[in-house]
C-alpha cells in the first residue's frame, strides 16, 4: 500500500466522525494532549480516569479495559481504542465478550509505503495454524476495507539456507506450508524467507512468530521513526489496539473512525 492509504483513511474518518471510546488510566494532561488532536476525526469518549479535569466526555470506570469492551458490545460507542489501559485485560475482555480468538494486524507507515504486520503480540503466532489464520483472515479483513492484498510470509533464513540450522529449517518448512495453504484458500501469498527487504510490494507481512514480529514493530516505530496507526483486531466490531509507548493517539482514533465508516457501521 502506498501513502495514499493513509489519506484514504483520514478522509473516511472525517466523513464518518464516529463515536470512539478510548481507555484511559491516569496520564493526566500528557495523555489528554495526545487525544485532543484526534477530535478532528471522531467524537472521542474517555473511558476511565485521566487523573485530572477535562472537557472531553468521560465515562468513569474502575476497570476501563473491561468497560471499554462492554460499551462497544452494547453499541454505546461505534468503535474503541485501547489507549493506555492494560493490554492483557482488554484482550481477555474482547475474547470473552465477542467469543473470538484475538488476532491483531499492526499498521506501520513509512515514507512511501505502509503495510499491515502480524503477529505483533509476543504470545501470538507460535503455531502454523496461528500464522495461517493471520494470513487468511487478515487477507479477508483487508478485502473488507477495499484492499486486495499481497501477503508475504517470513521465515528464519534464505531459501538456500536449508540445512544450516535445525531451527531455521523448521521455520523455512513452516513458512512454505503456510504460504501454500493460504494460496489454496485464495490468498495471494508468497514465502520470502528472511528477506523482509523484498516485501515492499506487500500489504500484509506475516512474521515467523510474535517475538520477531514485535521486534520488527519496535525497531521500525520506536527506533526508526515509522508511524504506527495502531493494530485493529480481526473481528466485525472495531477495536484498535495501541501501544502504551505512544504519546499521540491521533492515528489509532483516526483509524478506528475510518474503519467504522468503511465497514458501514
Amino acid at each position: 500500500m502506498d501513502a495514499n492509504f493513509v489519506e484514504r483513511m483520514e478522509k473516511a474518518a472525517r466523513s464518518r466522525r464516529a463515536r470512539i471510546g478510548i481507555g484511559v488510566h491516569g496520564g493526566g494532561q500528557l495523555i489528554l494532549s495526545g487525544i485532543k488532536p484526534a477530535l478532528e476525526y471522531a467524537e472521542v469518549v474517555i473511558v476511565g480516569d485521566p487523573g485530572c479535569d477535562t472537557d472531553l466526555e468521560t465515562i468513569p470506570s474502575d476497570d476501563p479495559a473491561s468497560d471499554l469492551v462492554d460499551l462497544l458490545s452494547r453499541g454505546k460507542i461505534d468503535g474503541a481504542v485501547r489507549g493506555n489501559v492494560s493490554a492483557s485485560r482488554a484482550m481477555r475482555a474482547i475474547a470473552r465478550t465477542f467469543d473470538v480468538t484475538v488476532r491483531r494486524l499492526s499498521i506501520l507507515v513509512l515514507q512511501d509505503w505502509c503495510f499491515f504486520l502480524a503477529p505483533v503480540g509476543i504470545d501470538e503466532g507460535d503455531s502454523i495454524s496461528d500464522r495461517l489464520n493471520l494470513a487468511v483472515l487478515g487477507a479477508e479483513y483487508l478485502r473488507k476495507i477495499g484492499i486486495e492484498p499481497q501477503v508475504s510470509i517470513l521465515s528464519g533464513g534464505r531459501l538456500e539456507d536449508l540445512g544450516r540450522s535445525d531451527r531455521v529449517d523448521r521455520t523455512l518448512a513452516e513458512a512454505e506450508l503456510v504460504a501454500r495453504i493460504a494460496k489454496e484458500k485464495g490468498v495471494n501469498a508468497i514465502h520470502r524467507g528472511i528477506l523482509i527487504e523484498t516485501c515492499r510490494d506487500s500489504d500484509l507481512i506475516i512474521a515467523p512468530d510474535g517475538i520477531s514480529g514485535n521486534l520488527i514493530f519496535r525497531t521500525l516505530m520506536l527506533l526508526s521513526g515509522a508511524k504506527g496507526l495502531g493494530a485493529p483486531v480481526i473481528m466485525d466490531e472495531v477495536f484498535v489496539d495501541s501501544s502504551r509507548a505512544r504519546s499521540d493517539f491521533t492515528g489509532p482514533v483516526m483509524l478506528a473512525s475510518a474503519l467504522v465508516g468503511l465497514k458501514g457501521k
